[in-house]
């Protein structure tokens, strides 16, 4: 996970639930239990939409962008940029410790609120009064079995049990009138048959996992409102009189305590808005179930989904890799990662260039997309191994003191065994290139070409940002990248001959990585090119 998945994340929740609440001012008029259903919907759509987003082809559309030279220089003046992190051991990506902070966050209510369900409902007893059994039956038949408790620690009746529904009410409910009793019973069941302790649930997990959008807490209150609302017109279609309910749910209001926060498995009975209610219950709106109505909001939901999870939205400067959004791209790696279907391996071994083994020295392999990072040191015979990558475009960093740092970009498929051996080189001495093996593809040579080529071919690029770090040290001068190009025209494999700090290597390669070309031909067919590419960092006086 990286900043640019959070943004992409919170920008496609933005657009569904934008479009949700157009759909819900459109249905103002329909039932509050066909607005619970469509909030509901909502939050499905939520829940689904990382998925979504993975398996939907991309459809991008695109901003103009200006397409500058291949040999960039970078001027700064006033620049706010950030570089990629420095290395660590086994140093957990920023977005991954916030976001898992916030969703522990997020749930700590509901987990301690359960502790406090179970609580009551250990220390409640079965209510047994006259005529109770006849409200039961007058309120409904399907639901008389639900248990009916009171509790010497609860202030409003509330429903609770996610498979094994309970009612508990107060102590002093003993003393209710029969027309109370069977109000409040009515709306209490009325969760129950609607299963609003699981629908409460779900969303609260989706809340969890979207806690970053302030649009979920939004939607989350107003699914509660719903619901109450629905059990309202409920309680009332059971036979009460709009009236008689109005008058019991203002007395309710008037003479119950205060409400305390509840675990997401239980619902106390709610006064709030209590002027919107007694409105919906004494001069009911709603429009009779339409079919074609339910079907055209749903199928335009679906719509709002399908164009948040597929359209990419770039400028010709910010393009990703092989053309995929961030998310997509990081979804489908952790996902083939953790199923084990993209377990690739990067090993090799590190040496001077007298042919000496490198020991101690640290290796960092870091997707740039989703934030992954696996760092090791090599061993006594200068060897390494990283294992379980996913599929995706990975830097590689070897650093050891008197040496030069290594700096690699390169394209990791799935279940791929890349093998490279590296020779690390002292300052000022000219790097050589790698010895690279891929044990489960048989590469052929590709082209070397002049830069002038290779420009001419170039469709689109990012430009280059300054590293803060190098900005302040007053560090400028030249990166130059040997750089090959598959046929596709995406960059594969990126290599520093040169550069005057680390920082400005990588963010030198984090930029071209996302340089596009059109394919090079050779007697008309597409080839594998390799070129070289120099990127100037200057400093205004």
């Amino acid at each position: 996970m990286s900043w640019a998945f959070l943004a992409e994340a919170f920008g496609r929740s933005t657009a569904l639930l934008i479009g949700g609440a157009v759909l819900l001012r459109l249905s103002k008029r329909q039932s509050a239990g066909f607005r619970h259903r469509l909030l509901l919907g909502i939050f499905a759509l939520l829940a689904i939409l990382p998925v979504l987003s993975a398996i939907l082809p991309a459809i991008p559309i695109r901003f103009w962008g200006p397409i500058v030279s291949e040999r960039a220089s970078v001027t700064v003046r006033q620049v706010s940029a950030t570089s990629i992190g420095r290395p660590g051991p086994y140093q957990m990506p920023w977005p991954n410790l916030l976001w898992l902070l916030g969703f522990a966050a997020t749930l700590a209510p509901a987990l301690t609120g359960t502790l406090s369900v179970f609580r009551i409902l250990w220390s409640a007893r079965e209510f047994h009064a006259d005529g109770l059994g006849n409200v039961l039956d007058t309120t409904t038949h399907e639901q008389s079995a639900v248990p009916v408790l009171l509790s010497e620690t609860v202030s409003v009746p509330m429903t609770c049990g996610l498979f094994r529904s309970r009612i508990v009410l107060p102590a002093n409910a003993t003393g209710w009138a029969a027309s109370r009793l069977q109000a409040v019973l009515s709306h209490e069941l009325s969760h129950v048959r609607r299963r609003d302790v699981a629908a409460q649930v779900f969303a609260h997990l989706v809340t969890a996992v979207w806690w970053f959008q302030p649009g979920v807490w939004v939607l989350r209150r107003e699914l509660r409102i719903q619901s109450e609302m629905a059990c309202d017109a409920e309680a009332v279609r059971s036979g009460l009189k709009p009236s008689d309910y109005a008058t019991e749910l203002l007395a309710i209001a008037r003479s119950l305590g205060k409400e305390k926060r509840l675990s997401s498995f239980a619902i106390g009975m709610s006064v709030r808005p209590l002027e919107l209610r007694l409105r919906a219950v004494l001069t009911p709106s709603c429009r009779p179930p339409n079919p074609a109505r339910t079907l055209a909001l749903s199928t335009l939901l679906a719509g709002f989904a399908i164009a948040a999870s597929a359209i990419t939205v770039h400028s010709k400067q910010q393009l990703t890799n092989q053309g995929e959004s961030t998310m997509k791209s990081t979804i489908l790696s952790a996902l083939f990662t953790s199923l084990s279907l993209s377990a690739a391996t990067v090993s090799g071994s590190v040496n001077s260039p007298a042919g000496q083994a490198i020991p101690d020295a640290r290796v960092l392999v870091y997707n740039p997309d989703t934030g992954a990072k696996q760092e090791v040191t090599t061993n006594s015979d200068g060897t390494f191994s990283v294992s379980g990558t996913g599929a995706g475009q990975y830097i590689l960093r070897v650093a050891k003191p008197g040496f030069d740092s290594i700096f690699r970009m390169f394209d990791l498929k799935a279940d791929s065994t890349v093998n490279r051996q590296i020779t690390m080189a002292e300052p000022g001495t000219p790097q050589t290139p790698d010895s690279v093996t891929n044990a489960d593809e048989s590469q052929s040579k590709p082209i070397r070409i002049g830069g002038a080529v290779a420009q001419s071919n170039l469709t689109a690029k990012l430009q280059p940002v300054y590293p803060p770090a190098a900005k302040s040290a007053r560090i400028q001068g030249t990166v130059e990248l040997e750089i090959t190009v598959t046929k596709d025209g995406i960059p594969a494999e990126l290599r520093v001959l040169r550069s005057p700090s680390d920082d400005l290597s990588e963010s030198a390669l984090e930029a071209v990585r996302q340089w596009r070309y059109r394919p090079t031909l050779l007697n008309g067919a597409p080839v594998e090119i390799v070129s070289t590419v120099v990127v100037n960092y200057t400093l205004m006086p």
